[in-house]
């Protein structure tokens, strides 16, 4: 390998071995102007982030400007939001974090709001939880999702995100998902292993938004994208009388296409495990239809499946890591393709003709084992009105 090549791979996955860096770096908080920069330091370390547009000199000169965090105390391990403002809109940006030893993180990448008619690209994955043994599946679907910098403008996840909200599972959770969360935001929805835990909150920081530290629903509006996220385990019915005037709201604007995620599936032929929720058929569904949503991800069921309803695709997506479930013998009314065998996830692309969605198989399920095995699952486009 070239001398320049190895200062190159060097540069870009880091610094040191021994480092404050625990996990991370990911980000969050997208708009046209900022974005937060988030990482896991054990122990508590100063830290600054140096960043700068993307220049025709990529990887040289990337860092014209830096912000600093310096912690409050001393502890055993923090996670650290550190709020980049004053951005140019539509440009992409890389971004190093860098202590004080000298060690830095792998360089990322994320991109500022774009104006309407821009085309925007996006992933999705959801149920990526936990494993005890065996291939890192979790992992497989990272480094499918891994497509390098300067592509994916968010990465949205349907929930389930960690078996248990605790350090180690978290620590699992960004450890392989980081071949892909260094590349662009990151933004969840609760499932249910969250446990409504205020270690989720202090992971993630989210786009405007409502319940709980204004983090449980939220909304994203991106050029002529609008993506609302939503909480399907509040347990108090107020929230979800809340959730229905927020989708109003959100959903009323300019944006052509409009986009839905929460956990819990509307409808599902998972008939064994997860089928769908009858209270949020009644509740959303008819709010969905009337204004006009183009795509509902969910996750939960542990299989893919495309359902139409009354106008609006329902994807169930959940096939980010979690063990895999099989789907019922009978399809729902409305399911017009789906699998129970792979690991996958969402691309997603938008334009001045529509939507564009492709579900890519990862690895295949055969008897007890993981089979990588790359393939097309679902394609479809939704033209745009």
């Amino acid at each position: 390998m070239r001398l320049a090549a190895v200062l190159l791979a060097a540069f870009l996955t880091g610094g040191a071995a021994a480092s404050p860096l625990a996990y991370g770096p990911w980000t969050g908080a997208p708009d046209a102007h900022a974005v937060t920069v988030s990482w896991a330091s054990a122990p508590a370390s100063p830290a600054r982030v140096e960043y700068g547009p993307l220049a025709p000199g990529w990887p040289l000169d990337l860092f014209p400007l830096a912000q600093t965090y310096t912690p409050s105390a001393a502890a055993d391990r923090e996670i650290v939001h550190l709020r980049l403002d004053g951005l140019l809109p539509d440009t992409w940006y890389v971004y190093q974090v860098v202590f004080p030893d000298g060690s830095r993180s792998p360089v990322g990448s994320f991109r500022t709001a774009p104006p309407p008619g821009a085309t925007v690209v996006f992933a999705v994955v959801a149920d990526t939880q936990w494993q005890w043994e065996g291939t890192n599946r979790v992992r497989l679907v990272a480094e499918a999702l891994d497509r390098g910098p300067f592509l994916y403008h968010f990465i949205l996840h349907g929930g389930d995100l960690v078996e248990t909200p605790i350090p180690s599972h978290w620590e699992f959770f960004f450890r392989s998902m980081a071949p892909v969360l260094r590349w662009a935001p990151l933004l969840p929805v609760l499932g249910n292993h969250e446990r409504d835990s205020i270690t989720y909150y202090q992971h993630f920081t989210f786009p405007p938004g409502g319940g709980r530290l204004d983090k449980r629903w939220w909304t994203l509006r991106w050029g002529d994208v609008v993506v609302v996220g939503l909480d399907t385990n509040a347990r108090r019915p107020q929230d979800y009388v809340d959730q229905v005037d927020w989708i109003r709201e959100s959903l009323s604007g300019p944006e052509p296409h409009k986009f839905v995620i929460f956990h819990h599936p509307v409808f599902s032929s998972d008939a064994i495990y997860h089928p769908g929720v009858e209270g949020l058929q009644t509740l959303w569904h008819p709010v969905f239809v009337e204004l006009g949503v183009d795509i509902v991800f969910t996750g939960h069921a542990h299989n893919y499946e495309r359902i139409e309803r009354d106008g609006v695709t329902y994807l169930v997506v959940g096939g980010g890591g979690a063990t895999l479930r099989p789907l019922g013998p009978e399809r729902l009314e409305g399911s017009r393709v789906a699998y129970d065998d792979h690991l996958f996830y969402l691309w997603v692309e938008t334009g001045p003709k529509g939507i564009a969605v492709e579900v890519v198989g990862v690895a295949r399920q055969v008897e007890e084992e993981i089979v990588p095995s790359a393939t097309i699952l679902d394609a479809f486009t939704l033209p745009r009105d």
